[in-house]
């Protein structure tokens, strides 16, 4: 199956009265998570289903009251649904020398930051998870190291290993990219230099130099700087959730870059091949809550949970207060509910739109559209490569739909399917009435005009190309 998503029009033949929007999250309110004894502005959590206790397991970073760096621990939490969340006391399973937290899994003098761990489904069990850490070599110098898990529970150093040098502040995150066939790191190129760099490694021992791939220009507001991004491989796209941090004007300060004050939030990014990044609109996916809520000073979605249904569970840090204020009490963990495909979406702007692909080479099967449309309709059309429609396939024979479906199958009139059509080349035409289409899938695969010229005239088989 080939999914088309809507980032950008590169799939697209037709937009006529056409919209992009981006999709928005809704935060969980009944899973607000508070660590008892530990603020979690910079939590960064990593959320995983394990199957041998049938919980999920969540590690995070914690900072003890009086908040300094040297009260930071590294800590697990446990659910029985990814949702609702109790510290899981580690005390009795795990001798640890100096520790102060119940809940702790790493003793605490290994590091300053336990910013973000990777759950490795390709590594040996006993190297599944990966834990990231940042520690002080020297004034205003970071350096890193590899702690590996098969639980999230029990955790050793992975010695020798230095996942960048030199380190940089948090957060750092890996995903794997299929189409490199690669771990690949999204992170900052060095400590305090706020933009994004990208490198990789196929065996965690040896790691490429970072190289830019982002910093904040002129499309957005005066003084942002990116944060951290971390990559959800998705569909065949790689999404970065981005991080911006808004910064105050700094005139005079007791740090040389702007710390104090400031919102962060969530804008999207996209790669098709996991190294070369684009940006979306600018705006937030996941925006700052009104004054008191959780996520009103900063939010740092950083892992997610795919839903039996396709609906997305994004787990954030956040904090009540603005960047480099932490009072008692201003942290939580969160938990956002994202629609199946729901990143990016087209909708109609006033009255009926139509939006049309650019030629597939269509095998076989249905079509399966991601669409909503409770209060208005939606059809579709088939056309031959020119534009011409097909023969009872047109939009006056589709059946409309009006109602709410992660796949809607399309049918026309004299029960045609797209399935009783041979294997051809087409273009999908879909008309959008107070609605917003999120997703198409089906056996196809996406054409250029040459491609599509060398099938009908040649009979010659395109070749998928992943990265394109």
């Amino acid at each position: 199956m080939t999914t088309l998503l809507f980032f950008d029009d590169l799939r697209l033949n037709r937009r006529d009265n056409i919209e992009r929007r981006i999709g928005r999250p809704r935060l969980l309110a009944d899973a607000v998570y508070r660590d008892p004894a530990h603020e979690t502005p910079w939590g960064y959590p990593t959320v995983f289903y394990n199957a041998d206790t049938r919980l999920w397991r969540m590690m995070y970073q914690g900072l003890s009251p009086p908040v300094k760096a040297e009260y930071c621990a590294a800590l697990l939490a446990e659910s029985e649904d990814g949702l609702h969340w109790r510290p899981r006391d580690t005390a009795g399973e795990i001798d640890m020398p100096g520790r102060f937290a119940s809940n702790q899994i790493i003793p605490s003098g290994e590091f300053n930051e336990f910013p973000t761990c990777y759950v490795d489904e390709l590594a040996p069990p006993e190297e599944r998870i990966k834990g990231l850490v940042v520690f002080s070599c020297a004034k205003h110098r970071l350096a890193t190291r590899l702690w590996v898990s098969a639980d999230g529970l029990h955790w050793k150093l992975k010695k020798g290993v230095e996942w960048q040098k030199p380190g940089a502040d948090p957060a750092t995150a890996v995903f794997w990219n299929e189409v490199r066939g690669s771990y690949t790191f999204t992170s900052r190129p060095t400590c305090s230099d706020r933009r994004i760099a990208i490198y990789e490694t196929r065996d965690w021992q040896t790691f490429t130099k970072p190289e830019l791939v982002i910093h904040a220009d002129a499309l957005d507001t005066p003084l942002t700087e990116p944060y951290g991004m971390p990559v959800i491989p998705y569909e065949g796209v790689y999404i970065g959730l981005l991080w911006l941090f808004h910064c105050v004007p700094q005139v005079k300060g007791s740090s040389p870059h702007k710390f104090l004050g400031g919102h962060v939030d969530c804008q999207l990014a996209y790669s098709l091949n996991g190294w070369h990044w684009q940006r979306t609109l600018r705006e937030p996916f996941i925006p700052n809550g009104c004054p008191g809520e959780p996520d009103s000073g900063c939010v740092y979605p950083s892992t997610w949970a795919i839903r039996e249904d396709g609906d997305i569970d994004l787990y954030a840090s956040a904090c009540t207060h603005e960047h480099g204020e932490l009072p008692e009490g201003s942290g939580s963990i969160l938990t956002y509910r994202l629609r199946r495909d729901g990143f990016v979406y087209l909708t109609s702007t006033s009255g009926p739109g139509v939006v049309g692909t650019r030629a597939l080479a269509w095998n076989a099967g249905e079509a399966e559209l991601n669409v909503q449309c409770s209060g208005g309709f939606v059809r579709v059309q088939v056309t031959d490569s020119s534009g011409e429609v097909l023969p009872g396939y047109g939009f006056d024979n589709c059946l409309p739909f009006s109602g709410d479906s992660r796949s809607w199958i399309p049918s026309w009139k004299g029960n045609r399917l797209m399935s009783s059509l041979p294997a051809r080349t087409l273009r999908l035409e879909v008309e959008l009435a107070n609605a917003r289409l999120y997703a198409i899938r089906g056996d196809f695969l996406p054409l250029t005009a040459g491609e599509c010229w060398r099938i009908e005239q040649l009979g010659e088989t395109p070749s998928p190309r992943p990265g394109f």
